[in-house]
């Protein structure tokens, strides 16, 4: 060991981890200085860090079967149980995560090669260009990466039995953080049986049932579904081969409402739709299983295309976006805006390295073993969904070969040169057209636009959808963006919004989440027109789609709540939204429980009932009044909703004190003035 630590290999290898997370922390520095959304993770991200927030909780267990893979939030969920939910310190982790990765590449490649290939490769992987980003992003990438480089440098040298036990451990975890990782398991069970028969196929057998029987255990009896490890392979398979999708890729379906928490329900309602009947987590990666498979039966060369474009895009230069798109993302990172190689680069050296590599016919040692993996690993992604997570760890498997093709200098360049000639037609062959990648790209100025207008900055929204809309006048999302600015900002001629909201929210052409969406604000313009009936039909119409949206029923209650004040109708109204009251904003609450004390009281004076609605009303209002953490408007909103409360019953000196204390908050409040003007009239 002393030996080691003062070897030369010891000191390259540690300024090698050192420059590469140098490289990646300063990346995820400058992400969290200068990344406009740093502090509001989205979709996947989102998912996996309040899902890791419940684990560090204590909610070990969970209470249903996995749909998303599992292994990234539970180590997220560690860290965070350990050092808090900081996703700084999360960020930093993963850049260290890649370092090591960086280690084992060399490690990998110096076996499989020689060690001038190693370091190559190694350095290679250090200066990535989308390896500066993915440590900035929480997404389970960062930790399948070195842990996949981990499993092929086991498996390049697996002739002991221990070491198989080691391949099925790593198996395993892998399976638990990309569900395409168990379609391998059978291939490396039967090389396990080809290499030592039963001793080394009962070793990895053993490895990958320590890790994945415990899940499947746990899949039982939470869910009553004996999964490995999720639910989601029915799914995953149609997503990536079905007539909507052409080219494969990560896409919305019009029944899945877009949040990754409300996935798995999506997908098993629009099955149970489809085949009339309730079915289990199990039944419904079947149902989506069969889909696929009915499809390609009726449609055999349409999903021929599909898989051609999916394997051209898969081994292609662009970087196919999922949740992020790595080009939009580099305008706010300086370090990882420069040139860096990218698998524009990379890819057509590495898949020069294997075809030179085959034509020379090579040892059929280690180095096939990397080559059979690699084509394993590819045919998983074109069977499924593509995009730049899902390649991601192509780049391990390849990049040996590249930096093999790169040592050799001059040697045999005629015949490497004619590798890479068609090397270079297929990573930069044109598949997508350019109207694709400019939507790709929209797609996150769009999101970009959304996370402005939450923030109240709408001048910065409003430039942003005057952009989107110069480039897409027809897209019904940037319409409903510029729709949702203006009633949030109190811009725009009210008839006219209300007139282009009906119209899309009546387009049957429209994915359903958009005509949900277009519902939604036509029933808050019809609130804020005191339209209570509009504001109700709109809303029940929305609820079809996804009753569960919080704006939604936000709206819902309102609207129910203006009608009853109204006396558009009675109580009985509020029958079907009473359970989902306390999902309401705190004053929405206070509203409703005032009108409902007050409709009671009306019908018996004397209503202790109504007595105590209308006195918790008041006392919730005063919780939110007095709570600092809240911003000013928030508590200004109660305390103004109070004083109205205070002047219904008659209690001027109180309904006063509040709305002072209103226009404390929100200086100049129109409402919040009159409703002083009159509690200080006679």
């Amino acid at each position: 060991m002393k030996d080691w630590l003062r070897s030369r290999t010891f000191w390259f290898e540690l300024l090698l981890f050192a420059a590469a997370f140098g490289l990646r922390a300063w990346s995820v520095w400058q992400y969290e200085r200068h990344y406009p959304l740093a502090d509001s993770p989205a979709i996947d991200e989102a998912s996996y860090d309040l899902w890791a927030r419940a684990i560090a909780g204590g909610d070990w267990i969970g209470k249903e079967v996995f749909f998303q893979e599992p292994l990234y939030p539970y180590a997220l969920g560690a860290l965070y149980a350990l050092f808090g939910p900081q996703l700084m310190l999360a960020r930093l982790a993963q850049a260290l995560l890649w370092a090591l990765a960086c280690v084992l590449l060399r490690r990998l490649t110096h076996k499989v090669f020689d060690e001038r290939s190693g370091w190559i490769a190694g350095a290679a992987l250090a200066g990535y260009g989308p390896g500066l980003v993915f440590p900035a992003l929480l997404l389970k990438e960062n930790l399948f990466l070195p842990l996949l480089t981990g499993l092929l440098w086991l498996l390049v040298d697996a002739q002991r039995p221990r070491r198989w036990l080691a391949i099925g451990l790593c198996a395993a975890l892998g399976a638990l953080l990309r569900g395409n990782m168990l379609i391998l398991l059978p291939p490396l069970m039967i090389a396990a049986w080809w290499i030592g028969r039963s001793r080394t196929a009962l070793a990895f057998a053993g490895g990958v049932l320590l890790v994945l029987l415990p899940v499947a255990i746990r899949n039982q009896a939470v869910g009553g579904v004996f999964a490995l490890s999720t639910s989601g392979a029915g799914t995953n398979l149609y997503g990536g081969n079905n007539l909507e999708n052409p080219f494969g890729r990560a896409s919305e379906f019009s029944f899945v409402r877009g949040i990754p928490e409300h996935e798995a329900e999506d997908w098993e309602h629009e099955a149970e739709r489809r085949t009339g009947r309730e079915l289990d987590r199990g039944e419904v990666s079947r149902y989506w299983m069969g889909a696929v498979l009915q499809s390609i039966a009726e449609h055999p060369l349409e999903h021929a295309a599909i898989l051609g474009r999916k394997l051209l895009l898969t081994l292609g230069h662009y970087e196919v976006p999922d949740n992020h798109c790595l080009d939009w993302d580099r305008q706010f990172l300086p370090l990882a805006g420069l040139p860096w190689p990218g698998f524009g680069l990379f890819g057509s050296l590495s898949l020069a390295g294997l075809l030179f590599w085959v034509w020379k016919r090579r040892e059929r040692g280690p180095a096939l073993v990397l080559a059979l993996c690699f084509c394993l690993y590819l045919a998983t992604i074109v069977l499924t969904v593509t995009s730049d997570r899902a390649r991601l760890p192509l780049v391990p498997l390849l990049l040996p070969f590249g930096a093999w093709w790169l040592s050799l200098g001059l040697e045999q360049w005629r015949p490497r040169v004619m590798c890479l000639l068609p090397a270079l037609a297929l990573v930069w062959s044109a598949v997508l057209p350019a109207g694709e990648r400019m939507r790709d790209f929209a797609e996150r100025e769009h999101n970009y636009a959304v996370t402005r207008l939450g923030q109240q900055r709408f001048d910065e929204a409003r430039g942003i959808a005057e952009r989107l809309k110069a480039a897409m006048p027809d897209s019904a999302r940037v319409r409903l963006l510029s729709a949702e600015i203006d009633l949030r900002s109190g811009a725009g001629e009210r008839p006219r919004l209300r007139a282009d909201l009906d119209a899309l929210a009546g387009d049957a052409r429209l994915k359903a989440r958009e005509r949900f969406h277009a519902r939604v604000l036509a029933g808050q313009l019809a609130l804020e027109a005191r339209d209570s009936r509009a504001a109700r039909a709109y809303s029940e119409a929305a609820r079809a789609f996804d009753p569960e949206d919080p704006a939604l029923i936000e709206l819902w209650i309102t609207a129910l709540a203006q009608g009853l004040e109204q006396r558009l109708w009675g109580l009985e109204a509020l029958a079907e939204a009473r359970p989902f009251l306390n999902q309401a904003s705190p004053i929405t609450q206070a509203g409703v429980e005032f009108l409902i004390g007050v409709e009671l009281r009306r019908a018996d004076p004397s209503s202790a009932e109504g007595a105590q609605s209308i006195q918790s009303a008041l006392d919730r209002l005063a919780a939110v009044g007095l709570d600092r953490s809240l911003a000013a408007a928030e508590r200004g909103r109660a305390r103004r909703l109070a004083g109205k409360i205070q002047l219904a019953l008659g209690r001027k000196q109180q309904a006063q004190n509040h709305f002072r204390a209103a226009l404390e908050l929100i200086p100049g409040d129109p409402e919040s003035l009159a409703g002083l003007e009159t509690a200080q009239g006679p």
